[in-house]
């Protein structure tokens, strides 16, 4: 009786997901959309149950009708597929309201990013290879004792992988601890092929010690743990002050701000129509923000570790690793949830609770204040600022994304890394030790054993700017030194402005200059040009590898900390569609070739946010919060100081 009760709930509980109306033109494709798909896709005999999708996702609406679209009218709905079948690759266009196959194609000589079951095939595989279990045997271990870790195996150009579909195996022993990533097992790897089922490489470099620390990170093994503190919590007693239109992701309005969210399984946290109401007027500012991709290479040449080079957006995703957020301790109590529904790789789809947390928070500092010290006078206003988060479990690294909007018109977009650092066993546990110089060479020993190499992330955004109207030019204001020959003054500084008029000139890296996208055609009252400024914050100024290693030309994006391009609806993906083993030049490096111009057109800007990570002894066993951001900023887009009207606050007379 449970049984069929049970079965009862789950078959309304997928009802009711199928069945939900997407009211948005940007809203996410439903579990309903996500089946009819794939039954359109069965209908004409295109795909069969052996069929994968390692993608499927909306095809956007062109950005006129988007822009034009009101509440109410008709919403044309259409969903993008990238499909596997065996080793070949196919992507399709559906119309879903038409129920129609728009475009059906072989995309050749590429791998789409990668499955569940071959992660699991992959271990499955090396299980009961006689290599690899020699291997185990050495070091006193067995299949059961071990969890090898499937990973991305990135693009070198050696002549035996050529055409194969690849993940490179490594692998940790359990122990008594729930971190087993505290005991690699040093040594000791293998190349599948995930297409063919083959073990192609085990490679035994001799057993290393084995780390014997647990490094448990759920409680202290080490010292007692902390009191307890007094609560310390965010109260809104008379409720929240964010309207949110439609529970399945919608339009969310606060403040002055309204704005889209939806999560996508590839790219995670997408917000679109980014308005700020002004004077009664609804004024956009940014069309699309998103994360485009995500580069991680480690530095090192060991034989074991060199290819770990990983694009965290298109090869696992940032959505499909999405984690549930837990109010009161992932985000405030009084986070309002919000959950999302991803497509599987079978065709079907899941809800991921508590996908989203939007909250508001009270920074402690003031939006604007000033004492008098003539009269005695005081004004001070407290800021409030609003944050939509979305947490990416990729592995080891946890990643919150957040869009944070303030009551001054700044959007700040915040990266943070926390979780574990990918570890390596090596020879010495103290840097006394005589193994100690070369076995950090490219990295710091954390744990008497345990290696965490260095690496970088780079993080690729995607800001498609629609200052008050979509035709916008980019500006570099360079701050310039002047001298003068006459007077007690002898030097100072001025802003020299400079038009990027194609996309070479504005292929840019950190310096002394402003990131300006103006709309010539509106003014603010003094006249000026309105903006939107770039401010990088405290991004990583400098990319340290080599052009031509071959990580590099997959990932050529992070080269520059900006790129501006003009708007195209399937330019997405900044290092192309497909990155999984791909040999490069794809995306940005292949779009910009052409040169194309930007000047008071529809553009995207492409930032770069990056951070070198030297890790330390405090990352280990469990690595606190680690943030990054930057800041898109009005600059003369308003007439006046926009908090002026704020309520609350304090106010002394004289």
């Amino acid at each position: 009786m449970k049984k069929s009760l049970l079965a009862l709930a789950l078959v309304s509980s997928i009802a009711n997901i199928a069945a939900a109306a997407q009211d948005h033109p940007m809203d996410s494709l439903s579990g309903g959309e996500i089946h009819r798909a794939v039954s359109i896709l069965q209908n004409q005999h295109l795909v069969d149950p052996a069929s994968r999708f390692p993608l499927i996702t909306l095809k956007e609406p062109p950005k006129a009708f988007v822009l034009a679209w009101q509440p109410g009218q008709p919403v044309p709905r259409s969903a993008f597929a990238i499909i596997k079948q065996g080793p070949r690759t196919f992507e399709a266009v559906i119309d879903l309201t038409l129920g129609v196959v728009v475009s059906w194609n072989e995309a050749h000589d590429v791998q789409p990013s990668i499955l569940l079951e071959e992660f699991f095939g992959a271990i499955g595989l090396v299980a009961e290879n006689p290599e690899f279990l020699a291997g185990l045997a050495a070091r006193g271990l067995t299949p059961d004792q071990v969890f090898c870790a499937p990973l991305s195996a990135g693009y070198f150009a050696i002549p035996e992988h050529e055409g194969r579909r690849l993940l490179r195996l490594s692998c940790f022993q359990f122990g008594e601890s729930s971190n087993f990533l505290a005991q690699p097992i040093g040594g000791l790897h293998a190349v599948v092929d995930t297409n063919t089922g083959e073990v192609l490489e085990v490679t035994d470099e001799g057993a290393r010690p084995m780390p014997q620390e647990l490094s448990e990170y759920r409680q202290s093994l080490v010292e007692p743990l902390r009191p307890p503190l007094k609560p310390v919590v965010l109260a809104q007693r008379l409720g929240s002050n964010v309207e949110i239109a439609a529970v399945e992701g919608g339009v969310i309005k606060w403040q002055k701000w309204s704005f889209h969210q939806r999560l996508d399984r590839r790219l995670g946290l997408i917000l679109s129509l980014v308005s700020f109401k002004d004077g009664g007027q609804e004024r956009p500012v940014l069309y699309q923000g998103s994360l485009s991709e995500l580069f991680v290479p480690y530095q090192t040449d060991d034989p074991n570790w060199f290819y770990r080079t990983f694009m965290d957006v298109g090869e696992y995703g940032f959505g499909a690793n999405g984690s549930p957020l837990v109010p009161g301790a992932d985000c405030p109590e009084t986070a309002l949830m919000l959950d999302a529904v991803l497509p599987d790789d079978t065709g079907g789809f899941y809800r991921l609770p508590n996908a989203v947390a939007v909250f508001e928070r009270n920074t402690g500092d003031p939006a604007w204040r000033h004492f008098d010290a003539i009269t005695g006078a005081l004004e001070s206003r407290p800021a409030v600022e609003l944050v939509v988060r979305s947490i990416a479990a990729v592995g080891n690294y946890d990643y919150l994304t957040d869009w944070i909007f303030t009551q001054d018109g700044r959007i700040r977009v915040s990266v943070s890394a926390t979780g574990i650092d990918l570890p390596d066993a090596v020879q010495s546990a103290h840097l006394s030790d005589p193994t100690a110089a070369a076995d950090t060479r490219y990295g710091t020993l954390v744990a008497p054993h345990v290696l965490a190499n260095n690496h970088d992330h780079w993080f690729s955004f995607r800001l498609d700017l629609d200052v008050d109207g979509a035709a916008n030019t980019f500006v570099r204001n360079d701050l310039e030194p002047v001298t003068f020959d006459t007077g007690p003054r002898r030097s100072a500084w001025k802003v020299v402005p400079h038009v990027a008029r194609t996309e070479s000139d504005a292929q840019l890296d950190h310096g002394d200059a402003l990131w300006t996208v103006v709309n010539p055609s509106r003014q603010n009252r003094l006249g000026y040009p309105v903006g939107y400024e770039l401010d990088p914050l405290n991004s990583a100024h400098e990319y340290l590898m080599s052009g031509d290693d071959p990580p590099t030309r997959r990932a050529l994006f992070a080269t520059h900390n900006l790129w501006v391009t003009p708007y195209r609806p399937d330019e997405i993906y900044a290092a192309g569609v497909y990155v999984n083993q791909s040999k490069g030049g794809d995306g940005l490096p292949a779009w910009t070739a052409a040169d194309r111009p930007i000047e008071n057109t529809d553009i995207v800007l492409w930032y770069t946010l990056g951070f070198h990570h030297v890790p330390r002894a405090e990352d280990w066993p469990v690595m606190p919060l680690e943030q990054h951001s930057f800041e898109l900023r009005p600059a003369n887009f308003f007439d006046r100081s926009p908090v002026l009207d704020l309520r609350q606050g304090f106010r002394r007379k004289p």
